[in-house]
């Protein structure tokens, strides 16, 4: 019935108390809308800009950040590692520099360089591999598929690999490894094997050359000068710098009117750097006496080294482009001490890299014209890999925007449906929930409304009376008499705690008892079984309430924690609200919003499913 009558709607109050009806009722609907919307917004998003609160998030329509959030999948999440490698001093990922411009000359001659060069494993390495807080990059999903068929998806063989066993193969992960410090070491194994088959096949912009420099910086310079100033570096050194940005570690020990920089230097090549970085212009003479010394043996040289040379003489100084293995590097090392400073000399990328410029350009003002630069010296030419990569991003816009938007979906589906069991178990349990509810519950409730047993009102007080104590209360004793029959950790525990509800076993009844009674007594004089007029009338004129059973049902049993906790613990039978409970634990904030919007979409679709016969109210069915 209308609040206002026909000729009251049409009257100028009646028109603005309608408009104001319906402007409260949009404004309603947007408080409760935007909030949702909110949390799907943040699900697309990742640690760089997750405390944003615009509901279309920057990189969909601003190219720079999403360079930005390129870089932070690609150098998985740490700043430290992106300074290192890419030269700069920056903060964080939203903060980071981006080149100002591209120049194509330099982008091609970056790619004709890794073409004509055989780049050496050791000198780079494939980003977005690690494993950060349960979130997998596109990267590192290719790269545990390579690795599920390299080992047959047997999880037990990768782990002896490792030396560190996996639970599951989520757990995957692949750091950036430390080639250029000296405590790293790497064995060959299959594992690493379907890493550099990757790496050859990814494009260039989603690899990252070492940093000998970067790491000159990072672990000698940075810890005694700071990163943002260089006020106290250009006080302690002959040669001044404007910036850290613009520093080249000198390929050779600097002389020695530079003290303090020849000092770092040697402390850097001595103790920080790995020798496969270092090489010497002494000779394989040199080398083979010095190992002669040490062993005098050739067996003992072989048996430490795990190798088969005749002799000494047969033993040569590693190449520029090879990776020493420890114990070759531990004697190397030591030859290396014993070699006069000045016949000391790096090997890297970075060096090779401005050796290639040299004789391809023959001259610093034939480069500087090309690249559109203004260098003072060949030291001082940094591998533009900042321009490849912004270059990359602006290629590559449409699909990095719906890789970015859809990774953490992608990687929650991945955990419940393909690596694991929540959702399975979730489905097992809400199913067996559902069937069991739907059957005996409306029994209980048919048998009393129909036949009004004695006793029935305290029998339903009964019922009642387990609403007055909150469900804790009962999973104590519930799990003792589950232990005592060995059920634990199985459906059956799940189960049969949910199946019996006294509050909707009172609604039941309470809704057949508003049934016409002579559909009954028609139904009896035609014949009928109690349990054919059970079925045919009173569950099809209850659709409406059973809709309402069935949707508290699902909605109980989709999202209960504590109980399936403790009864059934064991990983393999964790319901979606267990895992999603562990899961805030450990994911970003993003990951978490993508869990909790991808486990409520059920239940929103279900709501949607069953709305129509929900709404046509709980109310007694009309005879016509």
């Amino acid at each position: 019935m209308s609040v206002l009558t026909k000729v009251e709607a049409k009257s100028t109050k009646g028109i603005l108390f309608q408009s104001g009806v319906f402007l409260a009722l949009v404004i309603g609907g947007v408080t409760m809308v935007y909030p949702f919307l909110l949390m799907v917004s943040g699900s697309l998003r990742s640690d760089m800009d997750a405390a944003d609160l615009d509901l279309v998030p920057d990189y969909m329509t601003q190219d720079q950040v999403l360079v930005r959030k390129f870089l932070e999948t690609k150098y998985n999440y740490d700043v430290a590692s992106m300074n290192r490698m890419r030269g700069y001093q920056d903060y964080s990922f939203r903060l980071a520099t981006l080149p100002d411009r591209i120049v194509p000359q330099r982008v091609e001659d970056l790619q004709r360089f890794v073409q004509t060069h055989e780049i050496p494993d050791h000198w780079w390495m494939l980003g977005g591999t690690e494993l950060y807080q349960r979130t997998a990059s596109a990267n590192l999903t290719r790269f545990t598929d390579r690795v599920r068929e390299r080992y047959a998806d047997d999880l037990a063989a990768l782990g002896q690999d490792l030396g560190s066993p996996l639970r599951r193969w989520a757990q995957l992960s692949m750091r950036f490894p430390e080639w250029t410090l000296q405590r790293y070491n790497y064995e060959p194994s299959p594992y690493h094997e379907e890493y550099f088959a990757l790496l050859h096949e990814r494009p260039l912009a989603e690899r990252a050359f070492v940093s000998v420099t970067g790491t000159f910086l990072e672990n000698i310079i940075s810890p005694e000068y700071g990163t943002d100033r260089v006020d106290e570096y250009n006080l302690a050194h002959v040669q001044p710098i404007e910036c850290f940005t613009q520093y080249a570690l000198p390929r050779r020990v600097p002389d020695t009117r530079q003290t303090t920089l020849r000092q770092e230097w040697l402390l850097f090549v001595g103790e920080v750097l790995n020798s496969s970085y270092v090489r010497t212009d002494a000779g394989d003479a040199d080398f083979q006496a010095f190992l002669n010394r040490r062993y005098g043996d050739i067996d003992l040289l072989n048996e430490r080294w795990n190798t088969s040379y005749p002799g000494f003489s047969a033993v040569s100084i590693p190449g520029e482009h090879s990776w020493i293995p420890a114990a070759v590097r531990q004697d190397f090392g030591e030859f290396l001490l014993e070699q006069p400073p000045e016949s000391l000399y790096l090997v890297g990328p970075e060096y090779t890299w401005r050796e290639w410029l040299r004789a391809e350009y023959g001259s610093l003002e034939a480069l500087n014209r090309a690249h559109e630069a203004s260098y003072a010296s060949f030291v001082h030419i940094p591998i533009p890999m900042p321009m490849l990569e912004y270059q990359h991003v602006l290629d590559n816009t449409r699909s990095l925007r719906w890789e970015y938007a859809l990774r953490n979906f992608r990687n929650v589906l991945t955990e419940v449906v393909v690596q694991g069991r929540p959702f399975v178990n979730t489905m097992i349990f809400v199913g067996l929930s559902l069937i069991l509810t739907l059957t005996l519950q409306p029994l209980a409730a048919y048998a009393l409304s129909r036949f009004q047993p004695r006793g029935m009102w305290k029998i339903i007080l009964i019922f009642m009376a387990t609403m007055a104590f909150p469900p804790m209360v009962g999973m104590i004793p519930q799990f003792l008499i589950l232990r005592q029959l060995n059920l634990l950790n199985t459906f059956v525990a799940l189960v049969l705690p949910v199946i019996v509800n006294g509050y909707l076993i009172f609604l039941l009844k309470g809704f057949f008892d508003s049934l016409p009674q002579h559909l009954y007594e028609a139904a009896l004089i035609d014949g009928a079984s109690e349990l054919r007029m059970f079925w045919e009338v009173t569950m099809a004129l209850s659709k409406p309430i059973l809709a309402v059973v069935a949707l508290q049902t699902f909605r109980h049993a989709w999202m209960m924690f504590m109980y399936p906790l403790l009864v059934a613990p064991q990983e393999e039978m964790h319901v979606l609200a267990v895992w999603l409970h562990q899961f805030q634990q450990q994911a970003p904030t993003s990951a978490v919003f993508a869990s909790i919007v991808v486990t409520s979409l059920p239940t929103l679709a279900i709501f949607l499913f069953t709305q129509r016969t929900i709404m046509r109210g709980i109310a007694v069915p009309s005879e016509k």
